[in-house]
């Protein structure tokens, strides 16, 4: 872009000596500021005066690998990164898998999480890995329901309050199971896509992924359909801490978050990642709003997002 705005300034600025007068030079340079305008990118309008901010979603993990764990390098990074430091996330786990939570280094990233000031949630409890809750008969998932909640409470000391199904696959039947057991829905706003790998974890459209989502956020805050709290509106976004491409760039994902949130007209809060965990707990029990997603079901029997 600023190489089209040079050849095109070069080209006027030859044409005012060739003008030899300084009309020809004033015509040219008020063509010349035309012609950046006509390449550089508008500001969009503010959205609200109210600010957004970023409470950070982790699916699938602990990675249990014994060397270059994404899921640590991924907490290391929450804990010091050049946009904000404590930077708290809610981790949807897996807490029986046979490669992951099942593992011993998988129960001590899960132990790690919650002593760093992380929220452990359920993705699945399965030994059969990352099932699809609508496709378990309902004994089988109420036992993993139970099974999971239990191992949070074994690692954390307090029962799991939160659950997001694997493929993000749910129903009624599904959604009334997650309530009988105490456990709130909790979907998201942005997410990069990177839960899909199929042995390729790289992810050079992440930018353009976030600031689709961020565009959609926009109008759903000028349409009034999200909610605030303490003065501003909280922003659920989604990535997977087994992904190895993700945890390398998180701190990247992090300032794109907040450069593409004002590229589209949101206001960002100074701490643009929510952190106490109160905090954090507050905005996901607002978020996650189980009447909602119930009445959403009645038209929509299975969703599937992820």
């Amino acid at each position: 872009m600023a190489g089209v705005v040079v050849r095109r300034m070069a080209i006027l600025v030859q044409a005012c000596f060739s003008y030899g007068r300084f009309a020809g030079f004033a015509l040219a340079c008020g063509l010349g500021l035309a012609a950046c305008r006509s390449v550089l990118p508008d500001a969009a309008a503010p959205v609200s005066a109210l600010p957004v901010r970023f409470l950070i979603t982790f699916d699938d993990g602990p990675s249990g690998a014994a060397r270059n764990n994404s899921t640590a390098l991924i907490l290391d990074t929450l804990a010091h990164n050049r946009w904000q430091d404590g930077i708290k996330a809610i981790f949807f786990v897996q807490t029986r898998h046979r490669t992951g939570g099942g593992t011993g280094t998988g129960r001590q990233l899960m132990q790690r999480m919650h002593r760093d000031g992380h929220l452990l949630a359920l993705h699945t409890a399965s030994v059969r890995g990352h099932v699809n809750h609508t496709q378990m008969p309902l004994a089988e998932l109420d036992r993993n329901l139970g099974d999971g909640i239990e191992d949070i409470r074994r690692l954390s000391g307090a029962a799991a309050r939160f659950i997001r199904p694997p493929f993000w696959h749910f129903n009624p039947a599904t959604l009334a199971r997650y309530e009988m057991h105490g456990l709130s829905m909790l979907l998201d706003d942005i997410s990069i896509r990177d839960g899909k790998v199929w042995g390729i974890t790289s992810n050079p459209n992440a930018r353009k992924r976030i600031r689709a989502d961020l565009h959609k956020v926009a109008r759903r805050i000028r349409d009034g359909e999200l909610p605030a709290v303490s003065g501003y509106f909280p922003l659920v976004m989604t990535m997977h801490d087994t992904n190895s491409t993700t945890a390398r760039n998180l701190e990247s994902y992090l300032g794109m978050l907040v450069e593409e949130a004002r590229h589209v007209g949101l206001l960002v809060h100074p701490q643009p990642f929510i952190t106490p965990g109160e905090e954090l707990i507050r905005v996901a029990t607002l978020r996650a709003n189980r009447s909602l997603l119930a009445r959403l079901e009645t038209a929509r029997p299975t969703v599937a997002v992820e």
